[in-house]
């Protein structure tokens, strides 16, 4: 298990979520850099994907800042972002305080208060990397499911192409922290994000865990030269 730092024993949990907070009110800044401002088209991907099947209530895990919830903002939908980093929904909290369809709430994703199939559509962004069990994060949002809706995940993969992949790896591992130290003062949070992106399983690897957890019709959108997938699958009627 990967942990944003190794010397310490508290829970991968703990620690993302404290990591988060630390970063929190420069996130959406750095990360803008970080993607070369290309999150804004992987979420409207996310946000098409999602609105095609008129869902009328959208949980949104792992939600940060609250800049895929908010994509629904003119939507006759109801949306609930989650994460387990207050500090970060706080800033989700301020951009939607105008909007009456999207809120947001501290939970933990691998334990969620919701019950048993309330939700017509689950997205979530960067954030089951981060989960301490995986298995038991993608358990809870297929619960959490209604019978036959999707769940939509934007992930970071690594590129497949040689030139890509060397291109990937010098930009992850040497310009990612160094921006995290110069803008987010923190380093660690953003070697971390590159090693995490680097070590999660994505493409076909990652399909075979959703299938195993009994997701079906899952299908991987491939983007930005492989560098992000995006994951759709069907929790079985």
């Amino acid at each position: 298990m990967i942990k944003p730092d190794k010397s310490k024993q508290d829970s991968k949990k703990i620690q993302i979520r404290d990591m988060f907070n630390d970063i929190s009110s420069r996130y959406d800044q750095i990360n803008k850099m970080m993607t070369l401002n290309m999150d804004k088209n992987w979420r409207k991907i996310v946000y098409n994907l999602t609105i095609e099947d008129k869902p009328k209530k959208i949980i949104d895990i792992a939600s940060g800042t609250g800049d895929i919830a908010l994509c629904f903002a003119n939507d006759n939908v109801e949306v609930v972002g989650i994460d387990n980093a207050s500090m970060m929904l706080d800033l989700a909290n301020e951009k939607s305080m105008k909007i009456p369809n999207v809120k947001f709430q501290l939970e933990d994703a691998e334990n969620m208060s919701f019950e048993n199939n309330t939700f017509d559509a689950a997205t979530v962004g960067f954030g089951v990397r981060n989960f301490e069990d995986l298995n038991q994060g993608l358990r809870e949002i297929k619960r959490v499911l209604k019978p036959g809706k999707k769940l939509i995940i934007l992930e970071t993969a690594v590129p497949s192409f040689l030139i890509v992949r060397f291109g990937y790896f010098l930009y992850t591992k040497l310009i990612i922290p160094v921006l995290g130290k110069m803008i987010a003062k923190n380093q660690q949070a953003y070697q971390y994000l590159s090693t995490s992106a680097e070590h999660f399983p994505h493409g076909i690897e990652f399909q075979i865990i959703l299938e195993k957890l009994g997701f079906k019709d899952i299908k991987i959108k491939y983007l930005s030269l492989g560098i992000v997938n995006i994951y759709t699958a069907i929790k079985p009627k």
